[in-house]
């Protein structure tokens, strides 16, 4: 049996193309329901919504807050997660308050 080149097999199915029935099937007629309710949007996450600032940090320093941060995480009841990057925001708004407080 001889083998079909590429071409051949094009023109075979572009001729079943053709002489196929042009109209869409019957179900395609028919109207969809449309859904019930619009997707809800998720909420923007909560660390996207702050200022992404870096700090260098020792060894000693980033051992220390992780350490804390798993131990505040085990011992929670629920809620966010805590993280290094939350327990710095807390120092530098413990520091800000101070700084205020002293102020007046």
């Amino acid at each position: 049996m001889r083998r079909k080149r590429l071409a051949e097999l094009v023109r075979e199915e572009a001729g079943a193309l053709e002489a196929a029935p042009q109209e869409p099937p019957e179900e395609l007629w028919e109207a969809k329901p449309a859904p019930a309710e619009a997707p809800k949007e998720r909420p923007t996450p909560k660390y996207l919504t702050y200022v992404r600032k870096e700090c260098r940090l020792r060894p000693d320093q980033l051992d220390a807050l992780t350490a804390l941060a798993r131990k505040l995480n085990r011992e929670r009841k629920g809620g966010e997660r805590i993280t290094e990057n939350t327990l710095i925001r807390w120092a530098v708004d413990l520091l800000l308050e101070k700084l205020r407080s002293e102020k007046t």
